[in-house]
């Protein structure tokens, strides 16, 4: 019972500080907005959808060809 008794302190000690050290680092340095690159508009290269090839366009389907 009294290395139990003796932990609870230093477990009190390392629980304040893995609360204490991240609080502290957030509230010296708070957020002040979004950046300047997050304002720009960006444009992404957009590719053209493709066209058939002429050769498979003039081919009927063969999973339609049994329903005509």
């Amino acid at each position: 019972m009294n290395w139990f008794l003796l932990n609870m302190p230093l477990a009190a000690a390392f629980i304040g500080a893995w609360v204490r050290i991240p609080m502290w680092l957030v509230l010296k340095h708070p957020d002040q907005g979004p950046g300047p690159l997050a304002n720009q508009v960006t444009r992404h290269h957009q590719v053209p959808p493709a066209e058939p090839h002429p050769a498979l366009a003039a081919q009927p389907s063969k999973h339609l060809a049994g329903v005509a």
